[in-house]
């Protein structure tokens, strides 16, 4: 039997009620849990490509009885093409103009609490930054060995044509653009070491480190 919709929201309220304490709590002036947005609390994933946002964004969300959005999923459905194809048909400044499109709408149509994962890049500009301070977002950088990355997206010493990274073909482009990231990355509000954590495990540390309520018990 479907449970009423008075009670999803009931839920929803009582699993992001860490959430809004982690706000008000924060130094950060911009945290203020003011207006309604303070309704709809959104956590974001960021992290370098093969760090595992994509999966531990859909398990966290489904922790917390949640919406879940990838961006990088979201952009090709609107486009109907591949991000890589999007890389060699527009070239990377048109295609960060139709990400941060994309992230706009995104969080302009958030009506309840969201998990949303990013794409690799997408924190480390300056007007999707900005955006995410305006939307109260809670940012949250999944820290991954960079050998698994490697292993993740199957990179090699020497970039194929197939290689659907277009940023990273190869080993020292992948380890270069991951340090030249970094930084942006650990501006999220919160680190999740992910090394030896299970998709399970990471989306539980997440909620763990932003006190948020489950939806089911811990194992």
């Amino acid at each position: 039997m479907e449970a009423p919709a008075h009670d999803a929201r009931i839920r929803e309220s009582q699993c992001f009620q860490g959430y809004l304490s982690f706000r008000s709590m924060t130094d950060d002036p911009n945290f203020e849990v003011t207006g309604s947005d303070s309704d709809h609390p959104i956590v974001v994933l960021t992290g370098f490509m093969g760090s595992g946002k994509t999966s531990a964004g859909a398990a966290l969300a489904e922790l917390l009885g949640c919406e879940f959005v990838d961006l990088d999923h979201e952009i090709e459905t609107r486009e109907g093409v591949p991000i890589r194809a999007l890389f060699a048909q527009k070239g990377e400044p048109e295609f960060r103009a139709i990400e941060h499109a994309a992230l706009r709408d995104c969080l302009a149509s958030c009506d309840r609490p969201t998990v949303i994962a990013l794409g690799g890049g997408a924190i480390v500009q300056a007007n999707n930054a900005s955006l995410l301070r305006e939307s109260h977002a809670i940012t949250v950088f999944l820290e991954t060995p960079i050998e698994e990355m490697l292993q993740r997206c199957g990179v090699e010493d020497e970039g194929g044509a197939e290689n659907p990274r277009p940023l990273a073909a190869d080993v020292g482009s992948f380890r270069a653009l991951y340090q030249e990231r970094l930084p942006h990355y650990r501006a999220a509000h919160i680190t999740i070491n992910t090394a030896g954590k299970t998709v399970t495990e990471v989306a539980r540390a997440v909620a763990d480190g932003l006190d948020l309520k489950t939806a089911e018990p811990p194992l």
